[in-house]
């Protein structure tokens, strides 16, 4: 992405007889690592004598991804004046490996990248969102960054110069080459695409939209049975602290979905062989591909990987009849019939839910409203609990210990 618009601007720059370096500086580029390229351009070669940029020496930037733009690599080079073009989108980072709540701060990345250059010299928008919506896939989002620059005065090579050398570039030439005036139009007349882009995000959902939601995918989980019990709970929770924050309502009826929706051996089935799954793969790939299944089922996976955890293995297409027949089961889910039910992880299942109704009783008995954030902080405790095997074992029992722990203290 960022290296191919480099020799893009750079190629181009040759077509034209001009004076055109690039440092491409790649990190560790696959473990998402910071990639910068330095481009210099001249009127002929013999104007250019250093391809480094020095610090506070950029004149433009073309920012495709806000964390790299914001970095002290990158943004030693700007100076009051400096004229960015900025990638707003969330992309992952190594720290999401390590932390997985950790936050990329955009709002503040892009605060100081506008202080340092100054407010008018910042335009931002987000590539990633735009290329899904205009074309299908992110990948075209920096060419569609390289056309906003461009339509902008950042990049001063010609047109007809950009468009041969994304020809000569020889990938996807004609999605490119429409990425570059997708990224044109956007940068000099946004509302010629309103009509193309899908409807701002929803307004945020009301509680009873939570509720409802949840309850009518529970149904297709289990059965109305089950989505009437989520719903009893809620209720019988909400007359018990009626008046409290709403705050404390919305954690409950999330986290109580949370647990009584844990993707289980039969929910795993139903959602592998459910026609919208079909519909979306057939969408995604063409030709004659097969689908294959990379499965750690606990009755089956004795071996361990190199952490000591379950080891996936690979099942052909032919599991695909086995996954149907067990979405059909669902019903034996909470009875003794349930082949799947004797597990650790099912047991941990069954237990964590039994928990979390007593705990929702006994947070409507000690509720103050001068300590809501602390009754909010039990309520939302299953948000810590995430992933399967071992993972999701070590999350659970973090998290009800910390949850316990303040509501004893509440209690006392």
């Amino acid at each position: 992405g960022v290296v191919t618009v480099g020799q893009l601007i750079t190629m181009a720059a040759h077509l034209e007889g001009r004076g055109a370096s690039v440092l491409d500086f790649t990190g560790f580029a696959q473990k998402f690592g910071t990639v910068l390229s330095y481009i210099r351009l001249g009127e002929t070669p013999e104007t250019l004598n250093q391809v480094r940029i020095t610090p506070g020496g950029a004149d433009a930037v073309i920012g495709c991804d806000i964390v790299v733009s914001s970095a002290p690599k990158a943004s030693a080079h700007y100076r009051p004046g400096t004229r960015v073009v900025l990638n707003t989108a969330e992309m992952p980072t190594g720290d999401l490996v390590l932390h997985r709540d950790a936050s990329l701060n955009t709002g503040t990345r892009k605060a100081v990248i506008a202080s340092a250059v100054g407010a008018d010299n910042l335009w931002t928008m987000n590539a990633n969102a735009l290329a899904e919506q205009l074309m299908g896939d992110s990948v075209f989002a920096n060419v569609m960054m390289l056309g906003s620059a461009w339509q902008q005065g950042l990049v001063p090579v010609s047109e007809a110069a950009l468009s041969q050398a994304i020809l000569l570039n020889g990938v996807a030439v004609e999605k490119n080459r429409t990425a570059f005036a997708l990224g044109r139009v956007m940068a000099a007349d946004p509302d010629r695409l309103a009509g193309h882009l899908s409807p701002d995000a929803p307004a945020e959902e009301t509680l009873d939209q939570i509720i409802d939601r949840r309850a009518e995918f529970l149904i297709g989980y289990q059965d109305a049975a089950y989505a009437d019990a989520y719903r009893a709970t809620l209720a019988a929770f909400m007359q018990a602290t009626a008046g409290a924050d709403e705050a404390l309502h919305r954690a409950a009826a999330r986290n109580l979905f949370k647990l009584m929706a844990y993707k289980d051996e039969f929910e795993v089935a139903r959602l592998m062989t459910a026609p919208e799954f079909a519909e979306e793969l057939a969408q995604k790939f063409d030709g004659d591909f097969k689908v294959n299944y990379h499965l750690a089922p606990p009755l089956l996976s004795r071996r361990k990987d190199a952490r000591g955890r379950p080891a996936k293995r690979r099942f052909g297409p032919w599991m695909g009849g086995p996954m149907r027949l067990l979405a059909r089961m669902k019903g034996l889910r909470g009875s003794a019939l349930n082949p799947f039910g004797h597990h650790a992880e099912a047991r941990l299942h069954r237990a964590l839910l039994a928990w979390y109704k007593t705990a929702l009783h006994r947070v409507a008995e000690a509720y103050k409203t001068d300590r809501t954030g602390d009754f909010l902080a039990i309520l939302c405790a299953p948000d810590g609990i995430r992933g399967y095997g071992p993972v999701r074992m070590q999350a659970a029992a973090k998290a009800r210990a910390d949850a316990e722990a303040v509501l004893k203290r509440l209690e006392r």
